[in-house]
């Protein structure tokens, strides 16, 4: 978990209001995932978030990952985004949860795009410390992607 944040309010919020404004368009997906669906949009369908992203991770994530992980990486310049997508939680009309699920890539990590004030409950909940860490607008939690791992339900808010 980050101590502060990796991503502006700003530039949460810019994620947030594309990924609205297409949804409202061409929808949610709800089956992307197999046996763990997410409501979500892959990251093609977001051109502006993808292209912001594509500087972002070089400048800002690939260096956090590289200093968290990289004597586990054979080769840390060779890191690249296998599936990134936008997920919504909503927990009144929506998905309120991911159940516990590995991920199919070396590394994982989740951004708070939204305050945390705006919801109850939410984080990533880790099968190996039996608790979720929850991450405020703009933080990243990062792990091994083998470790299992959830969307700790949300009790209100999106």
């Amino acid at each position: 978990k980050t101590k502060i944040p990796v991503f502006s309010s700003e530039e949460c919020q810019k994620i947030i209001d594309e990924a609205e404004e297409i949804a409202s368009k061409i929808e949610w997906t709800k089956n992307r995932h197999g046996n763990y669906p997410t409501t979500d949009l892959p990251l093609v369908e977001l051109p502006e978030t993808l292209k912001f992203l594509k500087l972002a991770l070089v400048e800002r994530l690939y260096p956090l990952l590289v200093s968290q992980f990289g004597r586990y990486l054979p080769d840390p310049t060779k890191l690249r985004l296998a599936d990134g997508f936008v997920v919504k939680y909503d927990a009144e009309q929506g998905q309120k949860e991911l159940k516990p699920h590995r991920d199919g890539s070396v590394l994982s990590f989740n951004i708070a795009l939204n305050p945390a004030s705006e919801f109850e409950g939410g984080g990533t909940w880790f099968a190996s410390l039996d608790d979720a860490i929850k991450i405020d607008q703009g933080e990243v939690v990062s792990h091994a992607s083998a470790l299992l791992h959830g969307g700790h339900g949300i009790t209100s808010g999106k």
